[in-house]
């Protein structure tokens, strides 16, 4: 089993375990991913770095042994992404240094190809606050650290337990902030997921 194979394994076992259960609804969308992940095809693509990259080591030990082992043994293969929409002239230079993310699986630049599932890994920096957006695709978020809050539309700010799973149906409105460490979560996306997430009016 090569190391993004591996990987992919570990995910289809988190998606699985108890942290599916957090928010009402997302137990629906990760049973779907999971059946998703079986039909998945490698991808080649070249790795890319970004500076949000040198942060996913020093957080990994805080995250969950046999994942973490996982995510660090394919690092290598990583392509590290932001989203097209985003840049230092709406987002400032500091959120653009700290924040990226590596899509496992999906229908582009991906290490596994599947049309119809995004999965992968955000990564944002320490104290860095990524504002309020939304998006058409269906959306799980799995806490890989702790000390991150998050937010759907007004409702109040929680602090979600890592490894507790975070559901925003289409076009809801949230938002993420990390606390003093680097904040590490998995991502899932059904339905929609050629449409790139956009921020929203405050």
């Amino acid at each position: 089993m090569t190391p993004a194979q591996a990987l992919l394994a570990r995910i289809a076992e988190f998606f699985s375990g108890p942290g599916r259960n957090g928010d009402p609804g997302a137990a629906a969308v990760l049973d779907r991913a999971v059946a998703t992940l079986s039909f998945a095809t490698p991808n080649s693509i070249e790795p890319r770095t970004l500076p949000a990259a040198d942060l996913l080591s020093d957080a990994l030990p805080a995250c969950p042994v046999p994942l973490a082992l996982a995510i660090a043994a394919a690092a290598p293969l990583f392509r590290w992404r932001q989203n097209p929409n985003y840049n230092s002239g709406s987002m400032g230079a500091a959120f653009m240094a700290g924040y990226g993310y590596v899509e496992f699986v999906g229908p582009k630049e991906a290490l596994f190809h599947a049309t119809d599932i995004r999965a992968g890994l955000l990564v944002l920096g320490p104290g860095l606050h990524y504002p309020p957006h939304a998006h058409p695709a269906e959306e799980v978020y799995h806490p890989l650290t702790a000390g991150g809050e998050w937010r759907r539309g007004d409702e109040p700010w929680r602090n979600v337990p890592a490894g507790s799973a975070i559901h925003h149906p289409p076009m809801m409105v949230h938002e993420t902030r990390a606390g003093a460490g680097t904040l590490l979560a998995l991502y899932c996306w059904i339905g929609e997921t050629g449409t790139e997430a956009r921020l929203t009016p405050a």
